[in-house]
């Protein structure tokens, strides 16, 4: 065993170099990657993440070089071996593709002597904790990693790439009251509610303002009125209240769903006060962070962030999955107005992308059937 790393060394620095010299794009992956960067030493195998269309020339190159490929039933790697130890060349890891914009954001390092591309930490760790399940969650194994390596990620981007999964969440979570990380937007040391409502509801969520959108909210003394949250300026034009168009904005001050005052406010989710598209406007805080031409994976974690701050939404518990350019979003909400507040907050950030909604009502099925694709743009 002690022999392991020194072997699994020589193959990762064998493989990186063909591929290097082949010009083969590529990014040392898995264990290694977060050996790299200061984590402990892996003892089992080397894993390099690759885009797929590479996988059928890597692999030619590499028995060139005297490796031997195997044909795995995983149909989101392949499998080499160097003598005795196992290379990993993964094309999809935790379902999503390997992009060149990814590789792209690797950093070249030195690894044992080699200069190397190696993934981006934040990329690394989304992927680590989208791993996690109920059969395999050990943070004895994580939180080393974590320790390792945060100084080199964007732990803001891991929380909205990994929100819909609750082992990542119990992961950072318990990172951030051990002091590993920062907590996110302010607010990790709440607990969330049943639909995790309860996380998003002291942001002050401010646009054109000045006002960072991950400030925290101001607290109230005990026995006072819950915190205002400004949910962002409306603009409203004198033609209709289209967007952009030149009149006065008006701040809307309200809490998820309730006043200042503890009464339902106009405009809120499920106040029974006008659509999901009524207000002063279309939500400017549901566009401010959400570029829709962005990969599948990252557009789906900001929508899912946004579900979470928008007032007319205020659902953390959602899921949701961009899919062949459609976005799908799963879960339950308390009203019918909360539901249809869904598709029109992600029609306003992703434009084109038509919206199948398949939340339903809390205690019912909804009237259009769970399989409804609603396209509003």
């Amino acid at each position: 065993m002690e022999d392991a790393p020194r072997g699994l060394r020589e193959s990762l620095k064998r493989v990186a170099v063909t591929l290097k010299e082949a010009d083969i794009p590529f990014a040392l992956g898995g264990s290694y990657a977060c050996w790299a960067r200061g984590g402990p030493e892996p003892v089992h195998d080397v894993d390099f993440m690759l885009r797929e269309e590479d996988v059928a020339r890597a692999v030619s190159v590499l028995a060139a070089a005297g490796l031997r490929s195997v044909d795995p039933p995983e149909d989101w790697l392949t499998k080499v071996f160097d003598g005795e130890v196992l290379v990993d060349l993964i094309h999809h890891p935790v379902g999503r593709a390997v992009t060149g914009e990814m590789l792209e954001r690797s950093s070249e390092m030195s690894v044992d002597s080699v200069r190397m591309p190696v993934l981006d930490a934040t990329d690394w760790f989304e992927m680590t904790l989208l791993a996690l399940e109920e059969r395999y969650c050990d943070l004895a194994r994580v939180l080393p990693m974590i320790r390792a390596m945060r100084e080199q990620v964007d732990w803001d981007q891991v929380r909205r790439a990994t929100a819909a999964s609750p082992f990542a969440e119990a992961a950072l979570l318990v990172a951030t009251r051990l002091s590993l990380i920062p907590p996110g937007d302010g607010l990790a040391s709440t607990p969330p509610g049943r639909n995790g409502a309860n996380r998003k509801a002291g942001r002050i969520a401010a646009t054109g303002t000045g006002v960072s959108p991950h400030s925290p909210a101001p607290t109230s003394p005990p026995g006072t009125a819950e915190p205002a949250i400004v949910a962002g300026r409306a603009d409203t034009a004198a033609d209709g209240g289209v967007p952009g168009a030149d009149s006065r904005p008006e701040e809307r001050v309200a809490t998820a769903g309730r006043s200042v005052a503890g009464q339902p406010s106009a405009g809120a989710p499920g106040s029974g006060s006008g659509s999901a598209g009524s207000g002063a406007g279309a939500s400017q805080a549901a566009r401010r962070a959400v570029d829709p031409a962005e990969a599948d994976e990252y557009l789906a974690g900001d929508l899912h962030e946004l579900l979470a701050e928008d007032p007319r939404v205020a659902e953390l518990g959602l899921e949701v999955a961009v899919r062949e350019g459609y976005v799908l979003v799963e879960g339950e909400v308390a009203t019918d107005a909360r539901r249809r507040a869904v598709a029109q907050v992600i029609a306003e950030a992703a434009p084109g992308h038509p919206v199948r909604n398949d939340v339903t009502i809390t205690g019912r099925t909804t009237a259009d059937g769970p399989a409804n694709v609603e396209t509003i743009q």
